[in-house]
């Protein structure tokens, strides 16, 4: 329990700052320099840990050199679809990620679902139906943001169990500081070196809360995955979504029709797996 505890606290942190990415986005600000920034804040926030844990060796640089360029994708995936579609949607197409990485912590790592993990992999795919209204032409043609985002959870779903097994043969600290330090280099390569220098793009209030939300988020998600099956951390950490949907309604004023029922069920499904 102490595990699904911790990945639903990382979701408070990652949620807020899902909904900072859209601010940031919203004001102008390159999609690309607002997914990379977050990172060399939190590598900085997280050298402590990363020096007090230290935990290098070879199999975690190997499980390296597959999860970045996969996490990268992701990433720039993520912020597209953060980007081309309202905050509420983009999360709620979010949560398909538990589904892969069910999938893949049973190929890979042999964590088998549960029959109620079943059913709650089914809820997520059916409210994702009634999200797009069941028209897969429609759904191509205007919601390029959707697809965006769902490409990112087929990354990341992998990269969970990646991760896992990274943790297994490091710890979760130091891999949470060694993860931040690998992704600020892997994402600068999308960034352009103006963006990177120009000092406008750094008086945001949001750019440094983004490095703080991600860098306490990272390290909790990753002390979660050491003490539960990982396709249950991404599920429980989900509880995003209804944060991140919360924020679009309130803060900025987001349509939410055909959004909240598929949420809803989305979280249930999410339950389910969390528990099963």
């Amino acid at each position: 329990m102490l595990g699904l505890s911790l990945a639903l606290l990382s979701s408070i942190f990652w949620g807020t700052n899902d909904y900072l990415s859209k601010r940031l986005l919203i004001k102008g600000l390159d999609e690309n320099f607002t997914l990379w920034v977050r990172f060399p804040i939190a590598f900085l926030l997280l050298t402590p840990l990363g020096i007090l844990y230290w935990d290098f060796n070879i199999k975690v640089l190997t499980y390296a050199l597959i999860w970045l360029p996969l996490e990268v994708l992701g990433g720039v995936f993520f912020i597209k679809g953060l980007k081309y579609a309202p905050l509420s949607v983009a999360m709620s197409f979010y949560s398909f990620m538990p589904v892969f990485s069910a999938l893949f912590g049973w190929l890979i790592l042999s964590e088998e679902p549960s029959p109620m993990g079943m059913l709650g992999m089914s809820l997520v795919i059916f409210a994702t139906l009634i999200l797009v209204g069941f028209s897969p032409k429609e759904f191509f043609k205007k919601n390029r943001g959707v697809v965006y985002m769902l490409l990112s959870t087929v990354f990341f779903g992998f990269n969970v169990v990646i991760g896992k097994a990274s943790i297994i043969e490091s710890n979760s600290l130091f891999f949470s500081w060694f993860y931040t330090l690998c992704m600020s280099f892997g994402t600068l390569v999308f960034v352009k070196p103006s963006e990177v220098f120009r000092k406008e793009n750094y008086k945001h209030r949001e750019i440094p809360l983004l490095g703080f939300l991600f860098a306490v988020g990272d390290a909790l998600y990753n002390l979660a995955l050491l003490l539960t099956i990982s396709s249950y951390v991404a599920s429980a950490e989900r509880l995003s979504l209804l944060i991140a949907i919360l924020y679009g309604k309130v803060l900025l004023k987001e349509e939410t029709k055909r959004v909240f029922f598929p949420a809803l069920l989305m979280i249930a499904g999410n339950t389910f797996m969390a528990f099963g």
